[in-house]
């Protein structure tokens, strides 16, 4: 299996969904998309950040005459499902069904086109930027791909170059952390001693005498595995990762 990674930039009113990002510099999205057919697709999207962010992002989804899919100027014409998974004040879970795709420029519809069967999307959303990921059975056609991509894109849209290789970092989905074992080891025994409680119902001490490890070893595992779930709920740092 094959990887491609890239990054569109959008400048202010080029698209509706991103200008939520960009006017809610602190609201972050992961997406796990299936390109079903060249003229379907599913995607579930977890967007965390303020109420009021988020029910911008929900209007848009919902409202049939926008499209927060094309990256043309042509609106995508299609049947449009959405529905809510989960919803609280602070994080929105959406699921997203299109088919009967027609006319429609998206970078869905164009892998669709030029890319073999079988494609998942990866994607991230923060501030001005959207990160893709495709997931891929070869890279045939990835070269045409790329410069009909390039060519399409609108104005106020931008491209950055990722990369193509093997697949790799795949065994997490879109909405999980997988943290090595010596981490998770540490983190869950320090949960369930009552370390993140407050007041805290044990220390360092007591839990590394538990694990049979020293202060320094427990204390060091756990700065490594908070890092990894800030980075992962922040998205913008990994997204990054996926473009060298």
């Amino acid at each position: 299996m094959r990887e491609f990674t890239f990054a569109i930039e959008y400048e202010p009113g080029a698209d509706p969904i991103m200008d939520v990002f960009i006017d809610h510099p602190t609201v972050v999205a992961h997406s796990l998309d299936g390109f079903v057919t060249e003229d379907r697709f599913w995607r579930i999207e977890r967007i965390s950040g303020p109420q009021s962010a988020l029910d911008r992002i929900e209007a848009v989804r919902f409202d049939d005459a926008c499209c927060g899919e094309s990256i043309t100027a042509q609106r995508c014409d299609a049947t449009r499902y959405h529905d809510v998974l989960e919803r609280s004040s602070n994080e929105l879970v959406l699921y997203t069904y299109l088919t009967d795709i027609r006319g429609c420029e998206s970078v869905h519809t164009l892998a669709g086109k030029h890319l073999p069967a079988g494609l998942i999307f990866e994607t991230r959303r923060r501030e001005s930027t959207h990160w893709w990921r495709i997931l891929m059975r070869s890279d045939r056609n990835i070269g045409v791909f790329y410069d009909d991509l390039g060519a399409r894109l609108g104005p106020g849209l931008s491209f950055r170059m990722g990369h193509l290789r093997d697949a790799s970092g795949w065994r997490q989905d879109s909405f999980t952390v997988s943290l090595p074992e010596e981490q998770e080891v540490a983190l869950r025994a320090s949960l369930e001693a009552g370390y993140y409680e407050r007041p805290r119902a044990a220390t360092l001490d007591e839990i590394a005498d538990d694990l049979e490890i020293p202060r320094s070893t427990l204390s060091y595992r756990l700065r490594q595995a908070e890092a990894q779930l800030v980075r992962r709920y922040a998205g913008g740092d990994e997204a990054d990762r996926w473009l060298e």
